[in-house]
């Protein structure tokens, strides 16, 4: 029977306090939506490569898959304020390289309602002895 082992890893890289899930809770609550996208409607999805050192900090973010500049620098901003945790490798200096997309995706808003209303009067006959047609005027409501 053979003995199946994980090889231990002799390296260890920073990790996000919380793991993925808090990565993503964190950005969620931090990110402020660029009024000129906003006013554009422009969603979409931003991609930033940054280098994580062994003390957690953040270095050279860069953008890789772009939305718009405004976008793109509130992803950048997003970046830069995080902290992950230290790594501990006997002494080894140590700078990871990591990916995160950030979206930028606006709230659905409400359907506008519309309501339609008009009035209609009756023709007035041509002649004094023709008498009204029924069911001529009243009034219509539409709603959408």
């Amino acid at each position: 029977m053979e003995n199946k082992k994980k090889p231990k890893q002799f390296l260890e890289k920073p990790q996000y306090p919380g793991g993925t899930k808090a990565l993503r809770e964190f950005i969620k609550s931090h990110l402020q939506y660029p009024e000129d996208a906003m006013e554009q409607r422009i969603e979409g999805v931003v991609t930033v490569a940054y280098q994580v050192t062994d003390e957690g900090e953040i270095e050279n973010p860069t953008v890789i898959k772009g939305l718009c500049p405004s976008c793109d620098a509130e992803a950048v901003r997003l970046v830069k304020m995080l902290k992950y945790g230290k790594a501990h490798n006997r002494g080894v200096r140590l700078k990871s390289n990591c990916k995160v997309n950030i979206s930028f995706k606006l709230a659905p808003t409400e359907p506008v309602k519309m309501a339609i209303s008009y009035t209609t009067t009756p023709s007035k006959p041509k002649t004094k002895k023709q008498p009204r047609p029924k069911g001529e005027g009243g009034s219509y409501t539409i709603s959408f």
